[in-house]
């Protein structure tokens, strides 16, 4: 915390001096360098993606999560949509290897995802009701049926209506309010992480014809000659595993809309189960939400 006061930036045309947090400043450095530290050989490459996951979850599970609404989830997803769009345009477009219409589609859905990402922000405080920590719910500012189904997050420290989670990603709770914008934020941005891998790896890699003008990766064993090539092969890997996540937890929240229920709901329901708590329960407190 003492770093943390003296992390200051000069603003005293208005107000003086402004803290800077630690916890937002580190991933806006840490995602490019590990990329470049990736882009050296293969073996960096599996080192950097075997134990990047492990040091965010200690780093976050001894630090982060002491920390009242931390910023280092929310920065991490920023700079690693603009690095992944910067390595895109600035790397792989110029090989000339995509088609105009493929690049207009991807940023399509690049622009789409983020713009459906801050309408997920914007329209989380719509969730809110009048509840305190203790699970108690005014029932005059909504329905008994409405009531029922609010829950507390201790993060965002405000009550929330058909709360599934706290996304940790987008530093908002997920609701009722704001649960369609967040889906097309998911389904936009699996298409954008997964279509642009695929893209990418095409690029640099040498492709085979899998039916009509789809094409996939054969051989990428030349990519790291080239610190570019590399750069891009890396970033198409990365994005391809986000791109999974993101498909994983669609299919999740589909199975939930089909159940008529959420996945606050389902955690207390299930909150005997070992299985559950075990396995689900700690895969997606260490990669996306909190309950």
């Amino acid at each position: 915390m003492s770093i943390f006061h003296r992390l200051r930036n000069p603003c005293s045309w208005r107000n003086g001096v402004k803290q800077i947090p630690l916890d937002a400043i580190i991933p806006i450095f840490a995602v490019p360098l590990l990329a470049i530290i990736a882009s050296k050989t293969i073996y960096t490459t599996l080192i950097v993606f075997v134990t990047c996951p492990i040091v965010v979850y200690h780093l976050h599970h001894n630090f982060l999560r002491f920390l009242p609404r931390s910023k280092f989830f929310l920065m991490w997803t920023i700079t690693s949509v603009l690095m992944l769009m910067l390595v895109f345009e600035f790397c792989v477009v110029p090989l000339l290897e995509i088609l105009p219409e493929e690049n207009l589609v991807f940023i399509i859905c690049v622009f789409g995802a983020i713009i459906c990402g801050y309408k997920t922000r914007i329209n989380t405080d719509k969730n809110c009701g009048n509840q305190d920590s203790t699970g108690l719910f005014d029932v005059a500012t909504g329905s008994e049926e409405a009531s029922s189904r609010v829950y507390y997050c201790r993060i965002c420290q405000t009550s929330i209506l058909g709360r599934e989670y706290h996304c940790k990603w987008l530093d908002c709770c997920i609701g009722s309010s704001n649960l369609q914008w967040y889906l097309t934020c998911c389904l936009l941005s699996a298409v954008a992480f997964i279509y642009g891998s695929n893209l990418t790896m095409t690029s640099v890699c040498h492709p085979f014809i899998l039916v009509g003008t789809v094409l996939l990766p054969d051989d990428c064993s030349d990519v790291y000659h080239q610190f570019d090539l590399a750069l891009c092969f890396v970033s198409s890997v990365y994005s391809l595993v986000i791109g999974i996540v993101v498909v994983g937890y669609l299919i999740y929240h589909s199975w939930l809309i089909f159940k008529g229920t959420t996945a606050h709901e389902r955690r207390l329901n299930n909150s005997n189960t070992s299985s559950d708590n075990g396995v689900f329960n700690g895969l997606s407190q260490l990669v996306c939400c909190q309950s």
